[in-house]
Formats: C-alpha cells, structure tokens, sequence
C-alpha cells in the first residue's frame, strides 16, 4: 500500500507560505500604520478608480464581504470615500488625499518586501513562483 506524502501537500504548503509571506508584507506596513491586506486594497483602488465593489472585490479574489468590511475601515481612517455608481446601484470608491499620500508612502517598503522574496528565491525562481501562483489563482 502506497502512503501519501503529505509534505507535498499543496494546500498546506501554500497556507504556509501565504503566512509566512503576509507576516514579513505586514511587518513592513506596519511601520506606516496599515496592514499589507489593507496596503492591496489601496492599490487596486488607485488602479482602477470607481470600480464596483463586486468588480473590485473579484479583481483581488476577495469575498465582497470581507472587501466591504476593509474599505469601511480605510474609509473611517479617511483613506478611501465612496459614492455610488454612475449607473444603477452600488457603491465606487476613490483614495482620498491622505489615502494616496499613505500609499506614496509605503510603495518604498512594497518594494523593499518584494526585494527580500526576490533575493530569498533568486530571480529565476521568483519569476517563475510568480507564475505559478498566477496558474494556481486560475483554479
């Protein structure tokens, strides 16, 4: 009888990794009061103003939920403001001024986090990581 090799479990090695990259992300983002959690949501919302909260939240693979939940904090911090849609209902969201200067802010320690993965895995290996994290977003 073949035993199953549990270390090459892909759901927990992913988790682990996930941890393992949000806590070093988090520990960056701290130093300018926010989460990296809430440090993505601030980009894709400069990214692409005025999204939906539906199309916004399947753009960072998040349940609408848990998005609404994290733009209800940024916007009490004064970082986002929301409005409604231009057509039908829902709401939009923009960065307000101090949202946009935070974010100027910790794009240096973004880019100092992304270069400490980089620097772990080498450059071919965080390309191809990269990669197949994208494939693996696909399922």
């Amino acid at each position: 009888m073949e035993e199953d090799d549990f270390s090459l479990c892909v759901v927990n090695n992913a988790r682990k990794a996930a941890r393992a990259v949000s806590r070093h992300y988090d520990r960056l983002a701290r130093t300018v009061g926010m989460t990296a959690g809430q440090f993505s949501v601030l980009v894709a919302i400069r990214q692409t103003q005025e999204e939906t909260t539906g199309q916004l939240a399947d753009r960072l693979s998040m349940e609408r939920t848990t998005l609404v939940r994290n733009v209800a904090l940024l916007e009490r911090k004064g970082l986002v403001a929301s409005g409604p849609v231009h057509k039908g209902r829902g709401k939009t969201y923009l960065l307000t001024t101090r949202g946009s200067q935070l974010l100027d802010q910790a794009l240096p320690l973004w880019r100092q986090a992304q270069r400490d993965v980089e620097t772990l895995l080498g450059k071919e290996n965080f390309t191809k990581t990269i990669d197949a994290l994208k494939q693996l977003s696909e399922l």
